[in-house]
């Protein structure tokens, strides 16, 4: 989970905010803060389950690769892990979010936000490789083509 850049983008949302002293980013980067973990694992499996295939095209280990040698199991039965995998790390985002912590909650929903540009990202597929698939159209909805209030 550490390769994943969730946690270093959620330091970055973090910047400029009032509520982002010291003890919020000690707070952040404490390994046994829920956030600290989920952030990382909600990027982590995303990114794997969307970008397995063209990584193995391109001579690179995969993380479903990984987990098809280690149980031995087919390549669906790995995305529906890896799907499992993202459901209850979601849950525990959402329990992290609700718990009681020594920061603002501004600090924990940034970490969501975080997660949820994953999901945006990597939903339809490798937007954050390759954004003209699906986040090119997502951002064109927000920005050129609004919903009118």
């Amino acid at each position: 989970m550490t390769s994943s850049a969730g946690l270093v983008s959620v330091c970055q949302a973090l910047i400029g905010m009032e509520e982002a002293d010291e003890t919020a980013y000690q707070w952040l980067i404490n390994t046994d803060n829920k956030l600290h973990k989920t952030v990382n694992k909600i990027a982590r499996l995303y990114d794997d389950l969307s970008t397995n295939e063209a990584e193995e095209k391109r001579g690179l280990v995969s993380g479903t690769s990984c987990y098809m040698k280690q149980y031995g199991v087919t390549r669906q039965e790995a995305v529906e892990a890896y799907r499992e995998m993202i459901e209850v790390a979601w849950k525990d985002m959402n329990e992290g979010c609700l718990k009681p912590m020594p920061v603002s909650s501004k600090i924990a929903v940034r970490a969501l936000n975080v997660a949820r540009l994953v999901l945006v990202l990597y939903k339809k597929d490798d937007g954050f490789t390759r954004p003209e698939l699906s986040l090119k159209d997502a951002i064109a909805k927000v920005l050129i083509h609004p919903i009118p209030l």
